[in-house]
Order: C-alpha cells, then sequence, then structure tokens
C-alpha cells in the first residue's frame, strides 16, 4: 500500500458529522433517480459475490427495460479470485465497465483505470464515507456494509435471568463480565462462543487493535508503519491490552473452554440461535447459518466489543468495526464515455430508485451504505448492524493487510487461545510479523 498518496476509505463517524455539519440533505428521496437513454450501449459487470448473481442479471433486465441499454452480468468460478480475473481483463484490454473488487483491487487500479465517482448524487450519501478515494477523488461504489461484534440472544438473556435486559446497559467490560456471571449463577453454565478459525482470530477479533487505536485509516497506517519499524511494544498499547482482556473474559465462559480449537462454526451458530449461548463473537455474515437454527419470536442484535481503558478511544464501546467489503469501480481504460455513463446510470438506480433499493436489500440482503435509503433490511442481525451505520457508529478503517496476516497472526493466536503461549510471548509473535516485512 502507498501511503504516500494518502489511500483510504474515510472514517464513518468522522465523516458523517461532518456531512451533518455541513447540512448536505442525507435523505434524498428513493424516487429521485430519472432514466437516462442509452439505446444500443452495451456494458459489462464484473460480479464477484457469486450468490447474488440471479439477482444481478435480473437487476439488469430491469434496468435495461427503462434505459434501452444492454448489461451482461458474468461472475468468476469459486476457484478464481476478483484480482486474478480483473489483471488478466486488463492483460486482454478487454475490462468489464463495472468491476466488483475487494477494497485492495480497487486501491491498485483506480488511479490508472478508474472513473471519477466524486460528483455522483450518491457520494454525499455515503460513497465518500465508504468507498475508496485517492488524493481526494472517490473512485468506487460501496455494494454493501458488514459489521462484526458481540451478538447477542436478546431473548435466551431475559429467559435465563427471568427479567427485561437492555443491550444498552453493558457499556464497557466490567458490565459484560457482571452479565456472563449473572447468566451462569442462572443456569447458563457457558453463555458464550467463539470461533476458532485463524480468520475469525487473525482477522476479524484481532484486527481491532489496529483499527481502534484512533478509529482512523491515518492513524492505523501510522500504527503499523511503527510496528513494521520495531517502535510499537504492544504489551504497553492500551488498545491491545484492553482487547485482549476483554479475549480473556469471553473465552473463560467459552462454550468450547475444555477444547476452544475443536470448535465448530455451525454448532456455535446454532448455540447462539437456540439460546445454548448468549453472546457469539462474530459479524452480520454469520445470520446464513443462525437463521437455519433461530425460531420465531427470538430476538438478536450485535453490540460492540466492551472494552476497560478506552481513554485513548471512548468510541469502542458505542461503535462496531465494519466497512464496505466490496467495492464497484467504473473502468476508463477500455470503455468509452457512452458506456461509463450507462454505468453510472446503473448504479445511480440501484441507490435512488424503488426498485434498486430493492435489489440490494429485499433481494440480495445486504446492508446499504448509503443515509438516503430507508428501507430497512431483512433479517434482525443486519438491521442491528444497519441501525449502527444510519447512527454514524461504525469504525470503518478498511486497511489492506498483508495476504498472509491473518493465517500467520491468526495461527499465533490459536496457539494463545489454545493455552500453549502467554500474552507477552503472542504479543512478540505479532510485533516479529511486523519488523519481519520490513526486512
Amino acid at each position: 500500500m502507498n501511503m504516500k498518496k494518502a489511500v483510504s476509505t474515510a472514517t464513518a463517524m468522522a465523516l458523517s458529522m461532518m456531512v451533518g455539519l455541513m447540512g448536505v440533505n442525507v435523505n434524498v428521496n428513493a424516487s429521485a433517480y430519472e432514466a437516462g437513454s442509452y439505446d444500443g450501449v452495451s456494458i459489462t459487470m464484473l460480479n464477484t459475490k457469486s450468490e447474488l448473481q440471479d439477482y444481478l442479471v435480473d437487476a439488469a433486465a430491469e434496468w435495461g427495460e427503462l434505459t434501452g441499454a444492454s448489461l451482461d452480468v458474468y461472475t468468476i468460478s469459486d476457484s478464481g479470485s476478483p484480482s486474478q480475473e480483473i489483471a488478466a481483463r486488463y492483460a486482454a484490454n478487454n475490462a468489464p465497465t463495472l468491476i466488483m473488487g475487494d477494497v485492495q483491487d480497487v486501491t491498485d487500479i483506480c488511479e490508472e483505470y478508474g472513473a471519477d465517482l466524486s460528483n455522483e448524487s450518491w457520494a454525499a450519501n455515503g460513497g465518500e464515507t465508504y468507498g475508496v478515494s485517492v488524493d481526494g477523488k472517490l473512485y468506487s461504489f460501496p455494494f454493501c456494509i458488514e459489521g462484526r461484534g458481540l451478538i447477542y440472544n436478546k431473548t435466551a438473556i431475559e429467559e435465563t435471568l427471568g427479567e427485561e435486559w437492555d443491550p444498552s446497559s453493558v457499556t464497557n467490560m466490567d458490565d459484560l463480565a457482571v452479565l456472563l456471571e449473572k447468566l451462569v449463577k442462572n443456569g447458563m453454565e457457558y453463555p458464550v462462543a467463539l470461533n476458532m478459525e485463524d480468520y475469525a482470530l487473525g482477522g476479524h477479533y484481532l484486527t481491532q487493535v489496529y483499527e481502534e487505536q484512533d478509529s482512523t485509516m491515518e492513524t492505523t497506517s501510522k500504527f503499523i508503519d511503527d510496528l513494521k519499524a520495531g517502535n510499537v511494544d504492544l504489551m504497553s498499547n492500551q488498545r491491545f491490552t484492553a482487547l485482549m482482556d476483554t479475549f480473556d473474559l469471553l473465552a473463560q465462559y467459552n462454550i468450547n473452554k475444555d477444547d476452544p480449537l475443536a470448535a465448530d462454526y455451525a454448532t456455535n451458530c446454532a448455540d447462539l440461535a437456540e439460546g445454548e449461548v448468549a453472546i457469539y463473537f462474530n459479524g452480520n455474515w454469520a445470520w446464513a447459518e443462525i437463521s437455519s437454527y433461530i425460531e420465531d419470536g427470538t430476538e438478536i442484535g450485535i453490540m460492540p466489543v466492551m472494552q476497560n481503558e478506552t481513554s485513548e478511544n471512548e468510541a469502542v464501546n458505542s461503535s462496531i468495526c465494519g466497512s464496505a467489503t466490496k467495492q464497484v469501480m467504473i473502468d476508463k481504460e477500455c470503455n468509452d464515455e457512452q458506456q461509463q455513463a450507462a454505468a453510472k446510470d446503473f448504479l445511480n438506480w440501484l441507490v435512488e430508485s424503488e426498485e434498486g433499493q430493492s435489489v440490494l436489500i429485499e433481494q440480495c440482503s445486504l446492508i446499504p451504505a448509503f443515509t438516503n435509503i430507508d428501507k430497512d433490511v431483512t433479517n434482525m442481525l443486519a438491521q442491528s448492524v444497519q441501525n449502527y451505520v444510519k447512527e454514524g457508529k461504525v469504525i470503518n478503517v478498511p486497511y489492506s493487510y498483508p495476504g498472509d496476516h491473518w493465517q500467520t497472526v491468526g495461527a499465533y493466536m490459536q496457539k494463545y487461545f489454545a493455552g500453549e503461549t502467554d500474552r507477552a510471548t503472542f504479543a512478540t509473535e505479532i510485533q516479529d510479523y511486523w519488523t519481519g516485512l520490513a526486512k
């Protein structure tokens, strides 16, 4: 990542506040879309969320009927990767008009190949917050938001405690500890589920140490640069200490405590849905599994990973970590101005029309990045994340980690999780990983 370019996706909290202060209209009516005329224009879209292929094909046809354009949506095989497909298409001088990729995929090529989207109507309504920007230019359309934190089963908590429970009553780790102990005393022997996968530990949990230093991309980048330079002592870092204290607390009450590395993902989801556990660290993507087991009337939601020692970043106990995990860039190298204009029209249709919004939310079940969309997403867990988005309480720091980060550091954390190493050793292993990259 070229930090001289100041590549960043602006922090959700900061920009949300700025938008409010500047008086930008963030509640554009869904009917704001007006179809353009693109008779005879043919464009293509690379879709890298294969589970959405049928929905996007149907959406392309619906938009095409309005505009006269033809949009061909194609996806890659399960064995391929977005970066490989994008590179191959550019090598053949045949890039799709709309390119869906991960943050780094877009960051790597947007200055050379991407159209400037800064003036699109949706930019001020969430695009600038969650899209990829370089040197003040917006190059991508944030396709969906994903957030992670402590998923809770409110119904199970209340049935166990025999009283109503308000998630907002948990404001720090001490409060969380009190709740967990009360659940145990009332008969829920192990109220927590923790996943054991390297990506869950190294990719989802530990990355909060970097991202929550002050919840900005700039500080995260500097913090990692300092790690590479050997200038960080994690054992004296407030965020590392607080997050690991919370992790230790969760591990103490983990339903898989006797053999934490034998945990089964589907079983954890089932245990949360069925009320065997009350707290589960995961993200809204877990709904696909949770929904297979949940009973009607069960209420679940998500809250931040609660921590003590927050003087350096008070936001960590009111905000969840999340970002736009898929970004859509419009190619300007292989597609002419008419094709680029049609592609912009399609994105506008998704955000500003009732029909397009229905595609994103009701059909694709995505959490939208755009503040003008009032439609609620279609499941409880996504709704909970969406509420944080609407309130500007998302720590949005999509740093591009090295390809081996979660595997390598996740393996170190697995050893810690299993009790094979202590915290100081784990901290040293993380530091050595980063300094090794600088050699």
